[in-house]
């Protein structure tokens, strides 16, 4: 089996080296596709409630490299970094979230991955990020806002299990939170693995009290984004090389309700009418892996954004693009009229008309 293993990681590399997307050079908008340069990969994107913010996770890569994370403002179009603080000093005096005793990140090695912004009973509001830099560990900060200035502050951190590499997270109300184990941590052969179909990963839920458990369940190739309804009840997981997303209980790990996609999901977000609005990468394996290829630069992958109905798991495409300014998106968030797009690759993010102005919020 492992001979066979090999034999197909080997083929599959072949395929990558004559995949031929085309080079982006330079940053100018294309049609109403407006590019946001000069940055480092935003992989992820949370919206704030005032219309005119974002929280970015800029994304080092999955194994090497660091990151950061940082409020973007869209009037002006300009970020400030809050994590790691610019002053290199990490205030851990109120730590009250996450396990006892779990110290800060380095900030030297931090690398962000996926994120969640969520306001918790008490009114205070809650930022996720997945961390590999170092450790596999979920960063817990709270969001604060000073007329109208944002500040994020370290509060404390979840270890993940070992033989885990996270993906993405959410956030409960309660305090709770679920992550994605996008893989083991048992060697090269996970991503082909999940290529040939099978499970390398699974949901995880931690409680301050009980600690870290398994959903049930939920075991598949390759989970990857996730987001959470409004009352906490449900998670919406998107596994990756199943080509689905999946309605799971939140406590009891069972599937409802599936969705099923043309392509493999990234990350999804609510959108302005309702749906969850998810985005899949509709290139073929060589053509994604060829994105890899440079970090700095910005990947011409194809993309579509597809709006699912929580409820009855319809899907419609709202949105599809390839090439310049910018393809291989990872996350498609409404803000202040317009929608806001990442990868996990390249020097920008894109921003589109509303897919759904007369709904929007």
């Amino acid at each position: 089996m492992k001979k066979f293993l090999l034999l197909v990681a080997s083929s599959v590399l072949l395929i990558a080296c004559s995949a031929d997307l085309p080079t982006i050079t330079g940053c100018e908008a294309v049609a109403d596709i407006r590019p946001v340069c000069g940055m480092q990969t935003p992989e992820d994107i949370a919206a704030l409630d005032d219309g005119r913010h974002l929280l970015l996770s800029h994304f080092a890569g999955m194994e090497h490299g660091s990151g950061s994370v940082s409020v973007f403002n869209i009037e002006t179009e300009t970020k400030v970094q809050q994590f790691p603080p610019l002053s290199g000093v990490i205030d851990t005096s109120d730590a009250l979230w996450g396990d006892a005793g779990c110290a800060p990140p380095d900030p030297k090695k931090f690398r962000p991955h996926g994120t969640h912004l969520r306001q918790l009973d008490d009114g205070r509001w809650r930022y996720l990020v997945v961390n590999h830099g170092g450790r596999e560990s979920i960063e817990m900060f709270e969001l604060m806002r000073e007329a109208n200035e944002y500040s994020l502050s370290w509060r404390g951190c979840v270890l993940a299990a070992e033989d885990t590499f996270m993906n993405d997270v959410v956030g409960l109300a309660n305090g709770d939170l679920l992550f994605t184990r996008m893989f083991h941590r048992t060697g090269d052969l996970e991503m082909l693995k999940s290529v040939l179909g099978i499970s390398t990963g699974d949901l995880w839920r931690w409680n301050k009290e009980t600690g870290l458990r398994i959903l049930p369940g939920t075991d598949a190739a390759q989970p990857n984004g996730l987001e959470v309804s409004a009352d906490g009840k449900f998670v919406y997981a998107n596994m990756y090389m199943e080509k689905q997303v999946w309605k799971v209980n939140a406590e009891t790990g069972e599937t409802v309700a599936t969705a099923s996609l043309t392509h493999g999901a990234d990350n999804s977000a609510w959108g302005t009418d309702g749906r969850l609005w998810t985005v899949i990468h509709t290139d073929g394996i060589a053509e994604m892996l060829s994105c890899f290829e440079t970090q700095e630069e910005p990947c011409a992958a194809s993309f579509e954004v597809v709006a699912i109905d929580p409820e009855t798991m319809e899907t419609e495409v709202v949105f599809a693009h390839a090439g310049a300014p910018m393809g291989a998106a990872t996350v498609a968030v409404p803000q202040g009229g317009r929608v806001y797009l990442g990868s996990f690759v390249g020097d920008r993010m894109i921003s589109v008309p509303n897919f759904s102005p007369a709904t929007q919020q």
